[in-house]
């Protein structure tokens, strides 16, 4: 039986990483609102932050399918959410380039965590919730010291804006990493070999295997 796959973001990092895997997929993205504490209390982990995160991305998603489009085949949607955690502090996306500054500024020298959580939630062919499995990935940055001319320089190509941390390891952000311990992708916004494990568990054939 086909799987209609669905990825519930319009990250275009997240487009690209799936891309590899070359199969068809489509993108409807989630409206949640993301709005998390900006310091960890004790009360949630951060891996138990971006999983739930993600777990609500898919279903909004799904919720919109069956109202909107009565889904012909079985479902498989794919949802993600990553932060940035430095002393218990989430960085998510700066909302302003004097907001990307301070974010840049604290990162500076410094190890970071940077945590994904992923959720695959599945429907059969009534449009009815089969199961919903989540994962999350944890990766360790280091960022090299650098000049507050370099982080200025860096807001003006615009590129820290719509990223958690207020940078991109894929494109001229990856000038400020000294070093990563962990998932590479995971660093990116997608943790592939998570995401496989996941996509084989409910059928989907990823390299030959599913």
């Amino acid at each position: 039986m086909s799987k209609r796959i669905i990825l519930a973001s319009q990250s275009p990092r997240r487009q690209q990483l799936l891309d590899q895997l070359g199969f068809a997929y489509e993108i409807i993205p989630s409206n949640i609102d993301e709005t998390v504490p900006s310091v960890l209390n004790g009360q949630h982990s951060a891996s138990q932050i971006v999983t739930e995160l993600a777990r609500r991305k898919a279903f909004a998603v799904g919720e919109w399918l069956q109202k909107n489009n009565k889904p012909e085949t079985e479902l498989v949607i794919i949802a993600a959410d990553t932060m940035v955690v430095l002393d218990n502090k989430i960085y998510g996306k700066p909302s302003s380039p004097s907001e990307a500054k301070a974010t840049l500024q604290a990162l500076c020298g410094k190890i970071h965590h940077v945590y994904t959580g992923v959720a695959l939630l599945c429907f059969d062919l009534a449009g009815s919730s089969i199961q919903c499995l989540t994962e999350s990935e944890n990766s360790l940055v280091s960022f090299r010291k650098y000049s507050q001319s370099e982080i200025d320089a860096y807001i003006d190509t615009g590129e820290p804006m719509d990223k958690a941390g207020a940078y991109a390891l894929q494109g001229v952000g990856a000038c400020l990493i000294a070093k990563i311990e962990g998932c590479y992708t995971n660093v990116i916004g997608l943790p592939m070999p998570i995401l496989v494990k996941m996509l084989r568990a409910v059928g989907v054939e990823v390299l030959g295997e599913g």
